[in-house]
């Protein structure tokens, strides 16, 4: 079973930030899919939720220096 998330990420200003976020996450366990959309500043995160929470994600991207909020 997945949980889908979205993420605003207001300091993401171009391809090179997304692909920083999208990389650690990419490497991250439970984290099913990502697609960062750095025009909308914003990423939508499928994850396994026995395997990691909303709130580590949301932890490991403010861990790169961006703010990060759920929505």
């Amino acid at each position: 079973m997945t949980q889908d998330l979205v993420l605003d990420i207001p300091d993401i200003h171009c391809k090179r930030c997304a692909n920083i976020i999208k990389q650690a996450l990419d490497f991250t366990a439970g984290v099913e899919a990502i697609e960062i959309n750095f025009e909308e500043r914003n990423a939508s995160v499928s994850i396994d939720p026995e395997r990691i929470t909303s709130k580590k994600i949301k932890t490991i991207i403010i861990a790169l220096g961006f703010s990060a909020m759920i929505i």
